[in-house]
């Protein structure tokens, strides 16, 4: 069997068809020419996937020899633009006269109106870095230009100042240069035909004022005038600009449509009077000679990052294979589609595939494109668990710049609102953009979710539940965190549950710790209890007490004796601050879920507080000061306790059940001269 000879192929001298006629006499059989196509087949994509390994290879070579020439076509355009005005300056001294200036005839007309034409077109070209071809078209000239604010055309937002050139036939967008080098102010961005280009008209709304639409396959384009007229005046001549070059077109139009009349009928009588046999190939031969292209098309679009422009030559391509015949080529292009179509479904996978080396300052609108088309060629669930990964990365990302840095709850509050703002946003971006039709990848967003708020709780439980950290730190952190949790339920995912279920915890645990303390800080202060009234010395202070508990619903009215006297024990007073505010701390901490566990620590701590005034009640040296035990009593029996039970009630929607029975616990052991606590026996 002949083998592949690569260096024949190498040849100055090498002919086709010769050699293909010595490989049909060498080889014996169809068997040994298919394999010998495969060969040469084989060696063709290895021979251009080759070719495009060295392209890829030099590309930054090519970029920065791009930069060079542009920047030598500055200088070329400022040498050209020198010697134009040198040249104007010499007709200008040679047509002068000391005689009157004779009448100017026609010819000498049009050709300073043409000098005219082509200075502008030079200035233009030398302000603006990378548009060399402006001066290609004869009879182009300048109609309009201006500076202009681009808008995002979905949040109206303004992105950056752009000068606009309206010339005859074409609409040039071009940016500001910040570090230029030459005389160029401006660099080419966009170039956009005006027989394909539409101009609307937008309403002032908000921000928004004075601003036009450019609708452009597939741009769309927002930009803002300075002013009421600018507006106008760019809008006005827009319909000049597009007048002129339909009415210079339109017989142009109709000796083409003519023409093309004719050679269509040519063409169907050629194609019905031939061919009696129906052969397919012949049918579609010109269908075969672009369809045999596509492969190489394909390969230089996804090269070029033309995503779109593929995608829509790959349905094209599609569409024309469903209606040919399965014949050798046919098939053959059949498998160089897929293969093309796998070569996209990588570069796009590429595009959200999450790197070291990959910024993220384009955010989730980076990744539409990719995710859309993604969809299009029917691989939602990959586009799906990319985009997943890419939110993932970004989230790690913005919580690392969260330094921890002055007070728990700021630190807190900053770490929780990156987090839940850029969830949200996530939420609305799949929902709303990415998979808006995608019921079954909802759950998969669901868990997604899920995991991420797992991560984010145990990074904010080590970072805050810490043993130093006061009860009334923690609950200000888990209130604020809740609220921000909150905000998802507006967009149909409440993820609060999960939220107070792994705060629920350690939670308990902080709970179980303050009673402790609380506990043991009430036997230390029983011991030093002296069981006197207390005296605040000043009517203020006495004043500053009041309204202090007032605001926690208690009123000191009937235990005031004097100016400055309470009948209560400054232990009592004491107390009464720590219980009210382990009540608040504890509520605000706590769900429903948690009331058991509230009300038990709530009761641990009354019940010692209560233990120490029933013994010294008790005690025969104490016999004197019964009257005062009992008012204290009264006071943490009849006051405490019940504005408790509201507060218990309001935040847990649930009564409590443990402070009630406290209170008929201990209510008839405190008696004097035969009288019970008010209201209870």
């Amino acid at each position: 069997m002949a083998e592949v000879n690569v260096k024949k192929f190498e040849s100055v001298g090498f002919n086709p068809d010769k050699y293909v006629k010595e490989i049909s006499q060498v080889c014996v059989g169809g068997q040994e020419l298919q394999q010998f196509r495969s060969k040469i087949q084989t060696l063709a994509e290895d021979s251009s996937a080759a070719l495009k390994k060295n392209v890829y290879h030099n590309y930054m070579q090519f970029i920065e020899t791009a930069k060079e020439i542009a920047h030598l076509e500055s200088e070329m355009y400022q040498l050209s633009h020198m010697l134009t005005e040198q040249r104007t300056l010499l007709s200008t001294l040679a047509s002068s006269s000391v005689a009157p200036a004779a009448p100017l005839e026609s010819p000498q007309q049009e050709v300073k109106t043409e000098d005219r034409r082509v200075n502008l077109l030079t200035a233009i070209a030398e302000k603006v870095e990378g548009c060399a071809s402006l001066l290609d078209y004869k009879d182009r000239g300048l109609c309009h230009e201006g500076d202009l604010l681009e808008l995002d055309p979905v949040e109206s937002v303004p992105l950056h100042r752009v000068h606009a050139y309206l010339l005859t036939d074409i609409l040039l967008i071009a940016t500001w240069i910040s570090n230029r080098r030459g005389p160029a102010k401006y660099k080419f961005q966009a170039q956009y035909e005006l027989d394909s280009l539409a101009v609307v008209n937008v309403r002032d709304l908000g921000n928004v004022r004075y601003a036009f639409k450019l609708l452009a396959f597939p741009d769309s384009r927002v930009f803002q005038c300075s002013s009421l007229n600018a507006k106008k005046e760019w809008l006005d001549q827009f319909e000049k600009a597009k007048k002129a070059k339909a009415n210079q077109e339109h017989p142009k139009r109709e000796a083409v449509s003519i023409s093309d009349q004719h050679s269509l009928v040519h063409v169907d009588s050629v194609d019905s009077a031939s061919n009696p046999f129906g052969d397919p190939d012949e049918d579609n031969s010109d269908e075969h000679e672009w369809l045999s292209e596509v492969s190489e098309d394909l390969d230089v679009l996804i090269a070029q990052r033309h995503f779109e422009e593929a995608h829509a030559l790959i349905e094209k391509t599609k569409e024309c294979l469903e209606k040919a015949p399965n014949v050798p080529t046919n098939l053959e292009i059949r498998r160089k589609l897929d293969q093309r179509i796998t070569s996209l479904i990588n570069a796009l996978t590429a595009e959200l595939t999450v790197t070291s080396e990959k910024s993220f300052q384009g955010g989730l609108r980076a990744a539409r494109r990719s995710v859309r088309l993604l969809n299009l060629l029917g691989r939602s669930t990959q586009a799906c668990d990319l985009f997943l990964q890419l939110c993932t990365s970004i989230l790690k990302a913005q919580l690392k710049r969260v330094k921890r840095e002055g007070a728990t709850i700021t630190y807190v509050k900053r770490l929780g609102g990156i987090f839940f703002t850029n969830l949200t946003d996530m939420t609305k971006e799949f929902y709303g953009r990415a998979f808006p039709n995608s019921p079954s990848l909802a759950s998969v967003f669901v868990v997604w979710a899920s995991q991420e708020l797992s991560h984010f709780t145990s990074h904010f439980i080590k970072q805050v539940f810490m043993p130093q950290a006061s009860l009334t730190s923690l609950a200000e952190c888990v209130v604020s965190v809740r609220s921000q949790c909150q905000q998802l339920g507006e967009l149909g995912m409440d993820l609060c549950y999960q939220l107070d279920g792994q705060l629920s915890p350690p939670i308990t645990r902080c709970l179980t710790e303050a009673r402790d303390k609380l506990t043991e800080a009430v036997k230390l202060r029983c011991v030093e209890d002296n069981w006197r009234p207390l005296n605040l010395n000043t009517p203020s202070a006495l004043h500053k007490l009041s309204t202090e508990l007032s605001d926690q619903g208690l009123t000191l009215t009937k235990y005031v004796t004097g100016d400055s006297w309470v009948e209560l024990t400054a232990n009592t007073v004491s107390f009464t601050k720590l219980y009210l505010s382990l009540v608040n701390d504890s509520l605000r901490l706590a769900n429903c879920d948690m009331a058991y566990t509230v009300d038990k620590v709530l009761y641990d701590v009354l019940s010692a507080q209560l233990k120490h005034l029933l013994t010294s009640y008790k005690a025969d040296k104490l016999s004197q000061q019964r009257p005062l035990i009992v008012k204290n009593a009264s006071f943490i029996l009849d006051s405490l306790v019940p504005v408790c039970e509201k507060s218990f009630v309001k935040h847990l929607n649930t009564p409590s059940h443990q402070l009630p029975l406290i209170v008929k616990e201990y209510s008839p052991k405190f008696r004097e001269s035969g009288t019970n606590i008010i209201g209870y026996v």
